[in-house]
């Protein structure tokens, strides 16, 4: 079997999940006897820029070279203008601020919410803020909020405004009503309408107000809503916006209705996004229409950037049929676009590396499979890190030691493992993050209580799994969790979160780890490991046994082996 794959990057020195996976799997295949060609950049890193868009470097050489029995032929990159890249990704923001503040957006909000307990204060609203008396949150000059429910016909809003005004408030399917506001006075509005399932609510200030020294455009403060539902009163939390929803609703609806919204956008919007994301190589899409017409199978990744949709396109042209490998993140917003969407649902088979996310995929009609990324298993028996000798160079001795690895990233979750940990050094404990993995968001950390090592070289980093007393990982952006297995293989237990789908998939509650909700949770959770060194032990070891049973790389190239047979007999979109 001739496997082609197109991937954003390669190699035995690139880092990153994703990219060890790929190579894993390219390499296994390799050894079984199969043809595997790779064609991917010349970069072996890539960076965000402040103007908004990414650079990637044309370190590695160009041209070709065999990797473990795998052909790899690498091609440069052209990374964006400062000027166009800068007016672009500004233009681009702008787009989606609009789509998300849109009306069609907020119906297909409404669809998805129909019926249920849920709301969304969905555009137009600033953080909350803990005034002394109570939560409040400012609106721009218009605001949307949308709820489900059984039978609503009352919302109650309950307002306060330093400079009076007035207020418009239009509820889907009705006219505009409008109402004055005292000045600095804090009342109530209740507004009665016709039974529903669904409410749409926009608000629209008459008055708006930039304080001194404020940035912000400020319309009204909410203080407290509700609504009347089968003449029971429902409370609604101010702190539910669109970026909570994003982060906790059910993945298979968030999902539908994100394809929804994106489906329709402009062609022009993908372009814009091909250039400020990339990675742009002409010569690597010439390359890989010339080289699809002479393989059995071409597998492409990575969403959000171009090379999947460049494989797609290839194997289109070609005849040859597609698997996407997209490393897909359900409740990453920029995941969502019209190609993938359509790569995907062409795609003879999409690796959804979950069985949780597979699921999701189905629901979605995306042909969807999980056989996922494995473990070398020889290397973790090979290595005896030296915990000991790791705690004494980061003057960790004594210490209660949660580790986190990752890029450092808001999405990775890390603020919350400092949270966590923070929370634990009130209760009393000795407690400390190590945190390892390269610096992305260039954010200062705490001088109290998180030792950051930055990236190390691999034999370091099984150091620091074997030095620490549990792993920690809040992320909610993943469409696999190796860093979770690598812990397990050092028997350590681990927190994850429980609205990551992909953690999920892997963590048993309770068994081997356990699934934590919010702050609160991690460090309950936390508190119960490192009391009780006993049964952070049990944990950890019934996860290395898993891992060991499940999670062998030969096991899974021999899956993959006999998955992609079958594949390349099935016509694309017939699964």
């Amino acid at each position: 079997m001739h496997v082609l794959l197109v991937t954003h990057r390669y190699g035995s020195d690139v880092h990153g999940g994703g990219e060890r996976f790929l190579r894993g799997l390219a390499t296994r295949l390799a050894a079984r006897g199969h043809q595997v060609e790779v064609l991917t950049t010349c970069s072996r890193y890539f960076m965000a820029s402040p103007n908004g868009y990414l650079l990637w470097d044309n370190y590695l050489p160009r041209g070709g070279e065999e990797d473990q029995g795998v052909m790899v032929r690498r091609f440069k990159v052209k990374n964006p203008s400062p000027f166009r890249g800068a007016r672009l990704a500004r233009r681009m923001q702008a787009y989606l601020e609009e789509e998300r503040g849109g009306e069609r957006f907020s119906r297909l909000l409404g669809e998805t919410l129909r019926g249920t307990g849920e709301h969304c204060l969905s555009a137009g609203w600033y953080h909350v803020e803990n005034w002394e008396d109570g939560p409040a949150r400012w609106t721009g000059g218009r605001a949307r909020l949308v709820a489900g429910g059984k039978e609503l016909d009352g919302l109650g809003l309950e307002l306060h405004s330093p400079w009076g005004g007035t207020l418009g408030v239009v509820v889907g399917g009705e006219e505009r009503r409008e109402f004055t506001l005292a000045v600095g006075r804090r009342e109530e509005f209740l507004l009665r309408f016709s039974r529903r399932d669904v409410l749409d609510v926009s608000l629209e200030c008459g008055r708006t107000m930039r304080p001194p020294g404020d940035g912000r455009e400020l319309g009204v403060a909410l203080r407290r809503a509700y609504v009347l539902d089968g003449g029971r009163r429902r409370d609604l939390h101010l702190g539910r916006d669109w970026d909570d929803f994003l982060c906790t609703a059910p993945e298979d609806i968030l999902g539908k209705l994100l394809w929804s919204v994106v489906d329709q956008r402009p062609r022009y919007l993908a372009r814009w996004r091909d250039y400020l994301l990339g990675p742009r190589s002409p010569g690597l899409e010439r390359a890989a229409r010339r080289a699809a017409s002479r393989c059995d199978l071409v597998v492409g990744a990575m969403v959000p950037l171009t090379t999947m949709v460049t494989a797609w396109k290839a194997a289109r042209g070609a005849g040859k049929p597609f698997v996407a490998v997209p490393l897909f993140h359900p409740r990453d917003y920029n995941h969502y676009w019209p190609d993938f969407h359509r790569a995907m649902r062409e795609a003879v088979g999409v690796e959804a590396n979950s069985p949780v996310i597979a699921e999701i995929m189905k629901s979605w009609g995306l042909p969807a499979f999980s056989v996922g990324p494995g473990f070398d298993l020889e290397e973790h028996a090979s290595y005896s890190p030296d915990g000991r000798r790791f705690r004494g160079e980061y003057g960790l001795e004594g210490k209660k030691v949660l580790l986190w690895v990752g890029r450092k990233n808001f999405s990775k979750g890390y603020p919350v493992a400092i949270a966590a940990v923070q929370s634990l050094r009130e209760e009393g404990l000795d407690a400390v993050l190590l945190m390892v993995g390269p610096d992305d968001d260039g954010l200062p950390l705490p001088s109290e209580g998180v030792v950051y090592a930055g990236p190390l070289p691999r034999e370091r980093l099984l150091d620091a799994y074997e030095a620490c007393d549990l792993f920690i990982f809040p992320s909610l952006n993943e469409s696999y969790c190796l860093v979770l297995g690598e812990a397990w293989l050092r028997g350590k237990p681990v927190l994850a979160s429980a609205h990551c789908a992909a953690a999920r998939g892997q963590v048993e509650h309770g068994v081997d780890g356990y699934l934590c909700a919010g702050v609160e949770d991690y460090a309950r959770y936390a508190r119960e490991l490192l009391e009780d060194g006993r049964r952070a032990s049990r944990m950890g070891e019934r996860g290395r046994e898993k891992v060991r049973r499940e999670r062998d790389w030969e096991l899974l190239a021999e899956a993959y082996e006999d998955l992609f047979r079958a594949l390349t007999g099935r016509k694309a979109g017939s699964a």
